[in-house]
């Protein structure tokens, strides 16, 4: 297993790097994106991993995917692609029993990308500030629009000021997550190939995610449906003040804690 984590981790980093590149350019060029880079990324794992099933947002999974093998998004973030926004990001995971052991998240304008390996922690690359945290600076969350409609009594249960922002990308709110630079963030329904990297990327960063009418676990099971409990991440230093979003699954649920649906 260690042998195949190291094989696939170059792999996985080096794919991530080429696909963040014909990404960029396109963006550049004002050209669509996802179907060539997934392509890309489908072409290069079969060269090299020809045994390896892929599961990706614009060609979908195999019949036989059985939860081993690679999950990519090639543009997370597609509206703000086509508008001329740059934020949005490339996620690639690669699974085993439905759960990630590799991730990796990559902003492709800014050349900034992040890699999680399960049990070895997070890497970052690239251009970008360290993680810190700046005394009595007010957290900023990252919730979606649709969260925020489903919950409407949320602010009631977060005990100090904040800001709140949507970046438009699941995986590069939780790689910011990851880094400190956001205090948590918060969704209502969701993909694998959105949060698969970005789940991991939490974890390794010893920060938590829960979802709200599931286990505490994310599984990358074949299921087109979209998860739509509510999806919560919470980076390192805010696990203490922000705990009400990470009751367990024993506890009160997550909706009902905070005036949902």
């Amino acid at each position: 297993m260690a042998l195949a984590n190291d094989s696939r981790r170059s792999f996985g980093r080096l794919q991530s790097c080429l696909l963040a590149r014909l990404v960029r350019d396109r963006w550049l060029q004002r050209q669509p994106a996802d179907e060539a880079a997934e392509i890309l990324f489908r072409r290069a794992v079969e060269l090299r991993y020809p045994e390896d099933k892929v599961w990706g947002e614009e060609q979908g999974a195999p019949s036989n995917w059985s939860g081993d093998g690679w999950v990519i998004d090639p543009v997370d973030g597609t509206h703000n692609f086509l508008a001329g926004i740059p934020l949005f990001s490339i996620s690639v995971a690669w699974v085993k029993s439905g759960e990630p052991q590799l991730g990796w998240v990559v902003d492709p304008i800014r050349g900034e990308w992040f890699e999680a390996v399960r049990g070895g922690g997070v890497v970052r690359g690239g251009p970008g500030p360290a993680p810190f945290i700046k005394p009595g600076t007010v957290p900023v969350l990252a919730l979606s629009p649709r969260w925020r409609r489903k919950h409407p009594n949320w602010r009631s249960s977060l005990p100090k000021p904040f800001k709140e922002r949507s970046l438009g990308s699941i995986a590069l709110e939780m790689a910011w997550i990851s880094q400190g630079r956001l205090g948590a963030g918060a969704w209502s329904r969701g993909r694998p190939w959105d949060i698969a990297a970005g789940v991991l990327l939490v974890e390794e960063s010893r920060g938590r995610v829960a979802f709200g009418n599931g286990p505490g676990r994310l599984a990358v099971a074949l299921d087109t449906k979209p998860i739509e409990s509510s999806i919560v991440a919470v980076s390192a230093t805010a696990c203490r003040w922000l705990s009400p979003l990470l009751q367990a699954p024993s506890g009160p649920s997550f909706d009902s804690l905070h005036g949902g649906e």
